[in-house]
């Protein structure tokens, strides 16, 4: 039997994670599969292979791994009925090397549910307080709204407004809480119906472009383009222009824009959910991205 000799590299063996179905729904059971390959030259003992959902912890003991060996284990749990957006699951193995120490080796695997909510959704934290700049950081470079700035046109939170007829709800956070979705591709659940769809929101670092998909209650899917300005300047188009942003040296006089946009709707069909535009892989420095703040049915 080869022995562990302390001055040697050790390089942990690898676990894998998956889940079934990849895509599943709030409420559903899911499948989760563990393998655990021994791929060092020494028996692993005292092995035991945990599954970790969410604050929880599933131990499975797997005794002795000899070298070349790989043992499988399978797990179903059910999800929350109201789970949303990324659900994480992790497999991490602990063995023992030799008589006085131990290693570990973890995977991870992740599901995306669709959101209940568009501020379920959000994900990036694009307004602070003109006394304290650093809480938000809109695009990647810690530049951000004011909120200051926001409340001298009326968008305080929970304020409802309107332009261009129509009615938004601006969100009902504080300065540096998340206040808007990064739009790359999320799913958000809807009901109701309408003329259109509609969003209040903005791009950094240039023009927010992508494709969207609305999804009706009969399975009809309609797909639809944005391109949405970049917040830097007062624009012609805007719904409404603020007087002056956060960059990271401090307040910038320049004036930042807000837009509204949307697509419009199937008349008379109930809707199920939205395919937020995917412009973005999230936020990066240098990167177009789109931040939707609001959105409303009309």
């Amino acid at each position: 039997m080869n022995a562990y000799r302390p001055e040697e590299d050790f390089l942990a063996p690898p676990v894998s994670l998956t889940v079934t179905p990849p895509a599943p729904e709030p409420g559903q059971a899911v499948t989760l599969t563990a393998t655990l390959t021994n791929t060092t030259r020494i028996t692993l003992r005292g092995t035991v292979l945990y599954l970790a959902v969410d604050d929880s912890e599933e131990p499975d003991s797997l005794g002795s791994l000899a070298p070349g060996r790989s043992v499988t284990h399978t797990w179903r749990t059910r999800l929350a009925d109201d789970a949303e957006g990324r659900i994480v699951f992790t497999a991490h193995a602990l063995f023992d090397v030799h008589r006085h120490g131990s290693d570990c080796t973890r995977a991870t695997s992740s599901v995306l549910l669709p959101y209940r909510s568009l501020s379920g959704a959000f994900d990036n934290a694009g307004i602070a307080s003109d006394d304290a700049l650093t809480v938000a950081n809109i695009d990647g470079s810690n530049s951000s709204l004011s909120a200051e700035a926001l409340a001298s046109v009326g968008l305080t939170p929970g304020a409802r407004v309107t332009y261009d007829g129509v009615p938004f709800t601006w969100p009902d956070t504080r300065p540096g809480s998340k206040d808007n979705v990064v739009s790359s591709g999320q799913t958000v659940l809807l009901s109701g119906s309408g003329s259109r769809l509609s969003f209040l929101g903005t791009s950094t670092w240039g023009e927010g472009k992508g494709d969207g998909k609305v999804v009706y209650a009969d399975g009809s899917e309609q797909t639809f383009s944005v391109a949405v300005p970049d917040w830097y300047g007062a624009s012609s188009s805007a719904a409404v222009v603020l007087p002056y942003r956060h960059i990271t040296t401090g307040r910038d006089d320049n004036p930042v824009s807000l837009f509204t946009f949307g697509v419009d709707l199937a008349a008379g069909k109930e809707l199920r959910s939205l395919v937020l535009p995917k412009v973005s892989d999230g936020l990066q420095s240098g990167v177009p991205a789109l931040h939707i703040f609001a959105m409303t049915i009309n």
